[in-house]
């Protein structure tokens, strides 16, 4: 798809939007201010389109509900020229978008908004800062103080009809009630609390969301909803060694869904994972690179089998 149009922001989040259109002080024009006006969030879409990442005023949005003080605009006498995401989970910061426009790189742009990031979360007491590279930013990354731990794999596949008639639910709907469970075992895996984003995407598309329980024990869970081209997959995880359990929860999710394109992020470390994906339709592949400073994050990504999305860490 080569155009795509930008979602007014009345359907972004209605609890963030008195602070997306209020509050600018107008200071100066040329450095760094925290994402606050409209034309801010407008802004941060329409770059992420020109580098063909088609992120939504939605998923920025959830990223701001998130973190109202951890996005970044870098402007020069009143133009804007690139921006940086935040998130903060416990003790551990993500660094979700870097994007300077075209016309306006090899100026430190880029860096700039870095350190005001960094700045940002080492001022929130994070012990860890995490990001998935670009080819073009694992340089910038490894300068200040970054390390890849890891190799991610970005994933699109297509979603048709054979498979989705094929699959079958075998796993039960997630509930509010089982939101404790899901949030310690993603705390184990990843390393940290992150409850505030697990209940965002349930509060979104809770018919994405499916257990699977044996004794009373919670073994795993999946989570997935649409966007604007088609539908993300994750957070998903599986603590037994029984690949056959992840499968279960994939066809449970799948019904729910329909055709399309269906974007995933995982780690070859799982050739579970890997394997499952071999079955669908591949569009795109990426590696990428989970770069860390500080203490690391998803020593256990044998268990995980799709993070909840790349910004969101």
């Amino acid at each position: 798809m080569d155009t795509f149009a930008l979602a007014p922001l009345d359907h972004a989040y209605p609890e963030i939007q008195h602070r997306l259109w209020a509050h600018w002080t107008g200071a100066d024009s040329t450095g760094v201010h925290v994402i606050e006006q409209k034309e801010d969030l407008d802004f941060a879409v329409k770059l992420t389109h020109d580098e063909h990442w088609y992120y939504t005023h939605l998923e920025i949005g959830r990223m701001l509900e998130l973190d109202p003080q951890g996005s970044f605009i870098f402007e020069d006498r009143g133009q804007r020229l690139g921006f940086i995401t935040t998130v903060t989970y416990g003790r551990t910061g993500v660094i979700g978008h870097l994007i300077v426009a075209k016309d306006a790189r090899r100026r430190k742009i880029g860096e700039t908004l870095l350190k005001e990031a960094m700045a940002y979360l080492d001022g929130k007491g994070v012990e860890t800062m995490m990001l998935y590279a670009s080819g073009d930013g694992q340089k910038l990354y490894s300068r200040h103080g970054f390390t890849v731990r890891q190799n991610a794999l970005v994933l699109h596949t297509r979603l048709d009809r054979t498979l989705l008639q094929s699959s079958k639910q075998r796993c039960e709907p997630m509930t509010s009630r089982d939101l404790r469970a899901v949030i310690e075992m993603d705390s184990e895996l990843f390393q940290d609390d992150r409850s505030k984003i697990m209940k965002i995407l349930f509060r979104d598309y809770p018919r994405g969301a499916f257990k699977l329980e044996r004794d009373g024990r919670l073994v795993g869970f999946i989570m997935g909803r649409p966007d604007h081209v088609g539908y993300d997959l994750g957070p998903w995880a599986c603590s037994s060694n029984d690949p056959r359990d992840a499968e279960a929860l994939f066809e449970s999710l799948l019904p729910v869904l329909g055709e399309g394109v269906l974007y995933i992020g995982t780690f070859p470390r799982n050739e579970h994972a890997v394997r499952i994906f071999t079955r669908i339709p591949k569009i795109f592949e990426l590696p990428v690179p989970l770069m860390i400073k500080g203490k690391d994050r998803y020593p256990g990504s044998d268990r995980v089998y799709a993070v909840a999305a790349m910004e969101l860490g």
